[in-house]
């Protein structure tokens, strides 16, 4: 078990575009994708869609719908304006599912030769009425 914890530290590289973890209810979420959209503009500013997801959302017309009725699995969708702010966040696995304001970190984010590179967290583990949910993220993913 500390093994596998230790290796949820382990940053993304190029060829692993998530690594980290992802747990809803202490069980984790099998992330293995990631796309990032074109989201709708927000206060003046451009934002992108980054979906993370168990199955694979390549192919997918519309990801972040998909992502939020559970047609790509489990799935964490963010909203990230063009200066780097984390403005939306939605958890999704089976029957959980939900938007969360405040209680998920984006860090050490880029925007630069064409990739989208951060951090996603929680402090620890965090509560959404009877669920608990904790991440900590590491991701690379092309700019739309």
């Amino acid at each position: 078990m500390l093994l596998a914890g230790l290796f949820s530290l382990v940053p993304a590289r190029a060829d692993t575009p998530i690594s980290g973890t992802y747990l809803i209810d202490g069980k984790p979420v099998q992330l293995k994708y990631v796309r990032a959209s074109k989201g709708e503009p927000f206060d003046n500013k451009d934002t992108t869609l980054v979906v993370f997801s168990e199955k694979d959302a390549s192919k997918s017309k519309d990801p972040q719908s998909d992502g939020m009725f559970g047609k790509l699995g489990g799935a964490l969708i963010v909203t990230i304006t063009s200066d780097g702010d984390l403005i939306g966040t939605q958890v999704v696995k089976g029957s959980v599912q939900f938007s969360s304001s405040g209680e998920l970190n984006l860090s050490d984010f880029k925007a630069e030769g064409g990739k989208l590179t951060g951090k996603l967290a929680t402090k620890g583990q965090a509560t959404f009425f009877e669920h608990t949910w904790q991440i900590d993220l590491t991701f690379s993913v092309a700019a739309p």
